[in-house]
């Protein structure tokens, strides 16, 4: 027996001091032919034999751009890849494909995880780039900012002599010929008086006298008066929680930060493929199961489903915002903390695409309950598609009267939350983007129901579904909004009655020949908010320096570029390119749309992607300051330098360089006392 424990306690010595497998991936050199690089993905100390798996999380791998060797590479669902060994030469696994080479070194894969016997092991990661050299940020000239120097600026402002001392917020007075909406003037001559339009002015007022004693230091303000408000009804900010969790704490942090920028709409992304992030009393499983990520199931064929929760997400499926929902009563208190600084919540379901996470729940639901009346799906759809992020089976079944029982529980239960939290309901937010190409096409339901209706192309399954969209919306009086795709490529009858319920469509997909989408959607009657992923998107990287954080796919936005947005002069928006070289605008906007309804640009929003987000400070981090720019532009529509012909006008860089300086002087200190983190320069 003593021999025996000897040798159990031998053998465990063994085991415990036995290499654990590690990843290494390696960036290979660009060929100048293919413009592909030899990407390596390298598992040191391997497990025996092929029965196992290595998982991660990456952009799009085609399986055709992988070069021989001992294993096969298979996207499982959306983000989510995997490894198979299929044959073994020595103790470590190499792989090796090829692929555009990444922009951004945060685009390489992550979330590395070993199935093994049973077990799931998360491995750690060594990179291996290639040498890059720092991008220096754009120059300015620093100009030394006066007190009411703030973001958005000050449009009106007529110093005086002397000091007043605001030690506490006077009583605004309500003025009811009040030129325009949000509009408040400041009168700072020994005593402090405030007059407003509105509630909302009220806020604006507050949050100015408050900057103006932060940028005093002290509660003694020079005497002034201020007159300032809002160009535009919608200024916005979006944040998709779908992809990258952000629980209650972290969303009213978010919703003070929007607030000292006056901004007015918050935009929350609750649902996509990758999560359902709200919770709805009637349907459990949304959140049980859609706002949750495992390692799925393997089953005894070799296998794998995601039987209690969706599979890996971007970064795997522990990271700290990959899981996790907002509960009833989170909502309630976000709506009303929201509205008390005067914005409103919109919140979006993305349907009838990036649907996953919905649609799986559902199935779930219909599992423990047998009630098949709300499901999203068809069981004999043999529809095959990948939508542009690589999910299967993520656009709902349109032709099923179960889809639309399920949008009436989901409309009524936000409805029901708006007014127990007795605040407005601006719109619900239903996407309408991005439907992959092949959806329906094998659905017995959808064939049937064009049929019926002699339809021939199957984008009118698609006015059908914001027809009955509309049914559901019109009798509760409630607004929609959506993405520009929701109104692109529909019947006509049906665009005319989407505009009498659309709140806004959020115009984002602008480059090359959709560049004038927004001018012609605004002249045709459309309620625009501008979204241009060239200027608005804040999860894109600050520069193409490979070792700044985010993604490239539509370029690089600083806060450059987002001072630069004109909304009513959109080709000449972007005065340098992303290589930080100056563009000729001159004759931008020669041969283009022509913006012929000003009136029907009612807004600017920013966007918060989630793919490449991990934590909360990389959600501030690519948020501030850039995002500086766009609540400037949202405030003052139509800067003095607008319609000038050269990137470098004099007067652009004057405003500019004041306007950068105020950034620095003001809003870096500002970040430090709130304690976030943002990007320094």
């Amino acid at each position: 027996m003593k021999k025996l424990i000897i040798f159990l306690a031998a053998a465990a010595l063994l085991i415990s001091c036995a290499p654990k497998p590690k990843v290494v991936w390696t960036e290979g050199v660009v060929n100048p032919e293919t413009k592909r690089a030899t990407q390596t993905i390298t598992l040191v100390d391997a497990p025996e034999g092929t029965d196992w798996t290595l998982w991660f999380s990456s952009a799009i791998i085609s399986p055709e751009n992988i070069e021989e060797s001992e294993a096969t590479i298979e996207c499982y669902q959306g983000p989510s890849y995997k490894i198979t060994p299929m044959s073994r030469s020595g103790k470590d696994l190499v792989v090796k494909y090829f692929e555009k080479p990444f922009k951004q070194q945060a685009e390489a894969p992550d979330g590395f995880i070993l199935e093994y016997k049973g077990k799931v092991i998360p491995l750690e990661v060594t990179y291996e780039f290639l040498p890059s050299e720092r991008v220096p940020d754009f120059e300015y000239t620093h100009v030394e900012p006066k007190v009411w120097d703030m973001v958005p600026a000050l449009k009106n402002v007529e110093p005086k002599e002397g000091t007043t001392a605001v030690v506490e917020y006077p009583e605004p007075v309500f003025v009811q010929d009040a030129p325009k909406a949000g509009w408040y003037r400041i009168t700072l001559d020994g005593a402090c008086k405030v007059e407003v339009a509105d509630e909302d002015a009220a806020q604006y007022a507050k949050v100015t006298l408050d900057n103006l004693k932060r940028n005093a230091g002290s509660e003694n303000i020079p005497n002034m008066v201020i007159e300032d408000w809002p160009d535009l009804a919608h200024r916005g900010y979006m944040l998709d929680i779908s992809r990258s969790f952000a629980d209650k704490g972290q969303l009213l942090k978010m919703i003070d930060l929007l607030a000292h920028y006056k901004l007015n709409v918050f935009h929350i992304h609750f649902s996509d493929d990758e999560g359902w992030r709200l919770a709805i009393e009637k349907f459990p499983e949304l959140t049980s199961y859609g706002a949750q990520h495992a390692f799925p199931v393997k089953k005894e064929d070799g296998s794998f489903v995601e039987e209690n929760a969706l599979g890996m997400s971007y970064g795997g499926f522990d990271t700290e915002v990959v899981n996790g929902h907002i509960s009833k009563e989170d909502y309630i208190e976000i709506l009303r903390y929201a509205w008390e600084r005067r914005i409103k919540v919109i919140p979006e379901f993305d349907m009838p695409a990036h649907a996953y996470a919905m649609i799986k729940s559902m199935e779930k639901y219909a599992e423990r309950t047998g009630d098949t009346s709300y499901l999203l799906s068809e069981p004999e759809d043999q529809s095959e598609y990948r939508s542009v992020q690589r999910f299967t089976h993520n656009a709902i079944n349109v032709a099923l009267p179960s889809t639309y029982n399920f949008i009436e529980v989901i409309f009524d239960q936000v409805i029901a939350y708006h007014n127990e939290a007795g605040v407005p309901l601006p719109a619900i937010h239903v996407g309408g983007d991005e439907v992959p190409h092949g959806a329906w096409e094998k659905s017995p339901a959808c064939m049937k129901l064009m049929e019926e209706n002699g339809w021939t192309n199957l984008r009118m399954l698609k006015s059908y579904f914001l027809n009955k969209v509309l049914d559901i919306a019109e009798p509760r009086g409630v607004k929609i909004s959506g993405w520009q795709e929701m109104v692109t490529d529909i019947d006509p009858v049906v665009c005319e009655r989407v505009k009498k319920s659309l709140l806004s469509v959020n115009l984002w997909s602008v480059r090359g020949k959709k560049e004038q989408l927004p001018y012609e959607f605004a002249n045709q009657g459309l309620p625009v908010v501008l979204s241009n992923s060239t200027s608005t998107y804040l999860d894109l990287a600050y520069t193409c320096d490979r070792q700044e954080r985010g993604r490239s796919w539509s370029g690089y936005i600083d806060e450059r570029r987002t001072y630069s947005f004109l909304p009513y002069d959109l080709y000449r928006s972007i005065r340098w390119d992303d290589e930080g070289k100056m563009r000729d605008i001159e004759k931008a906007p020669e041969g283009k749309v022509e913006l012929k309804a000003k009136e029907n640009i009612i807004g600017v929003q920013a966007q918060l992607w989630g793919e490449s987000l991990r934590n909360f400070d990389h959600i501030t981090y690519y948020t501030f300051p850039k995002v500086c720019g766009i609540f400037e532009r949202a405030w003052n529509s139509s800067p003095a330098w607008e319609g000038t012909l050269k990137a470098d006008d004099p007067l652009f860089m004057e405003q500019f360089n004041a306007w950068y300086s105020t950034v620095v002087a003001h809003e870096f200190p500002y970040f430090e006392e709130v304690g976030i983190n943002y990007r320094k320069r």
